[in-house]
C-alpha cells in the first residue's frame, strides 16, 4: 500500500514538473537543436531502484535541467527531442519514479528494474 502510494506521488510530481519546465531549465545550447548524445535505450539499464541523484549524474552526466526545492527532478535530453525525467524525494535518496516525455510533451512512465 506505501509502495503504492509513493508511486502514485512521485507520478504526480514528475508530471507537474514536467509541465513546470522553462527553457532557463535547459541550457540554451542543448535547445539549439543540437543533437543529444544520450539514447534510452543506452539509459534504461542504469535505471535501477539504487540510482541515487550522485549516481545517475556520474552514469548520465550532469542533468540538462533540473527542477524542485523539495523533490529534485532530473531532466535528459535524448534522441528524437525526448527527455528523460528521473524524480528523486531529496539529494541523498533513491530514485522514485522516472518517466520519458516525448516531443509532443506526452509522458511515459519508466518501469525501474530492481
Amino acid at each position: 500500500m506505501i509502495r503504492r502510494l509513493s508511486i502514485a506521488f512521485g507520478l504526480c510530481l514528475t508530471l507537474s514538473a514536467s509541465g513546470c519546465t522553462t527553457e532557463q531549465d535547459i541550457p540554451s545550447q542543448a535547445l539549439g537543436g543540437e543533437t543529444a548524445t544520450r539514447t534510452l535505450s543506452s539509459m534504461l539499464p542504469l535505471i535501477r531502484k539504487s540510482l541515487t541523484p550522485q549516481l545517475a549524474e556520474q552514469n548520465f552526466g550532469p542533468p540538462d535541467g533540473r527542477t524542485g526545492t523539495g523533490p529534485i527532478n532530473y531532466v535528459y535530453l535524448i534522441e528524437d527531442q525526448k527527455r528523460v525525467n528521473l524524480t528523486f524525494p531529496s539529494a541523498t535518496a533513491t530514485i522514485s519514479f522516472a518517466s520519458v516525455q516525448d516531443r509532443n510533451g506526452v509522458s511515459t512512465p519508466i518501469t525501474i528494474a530492481d
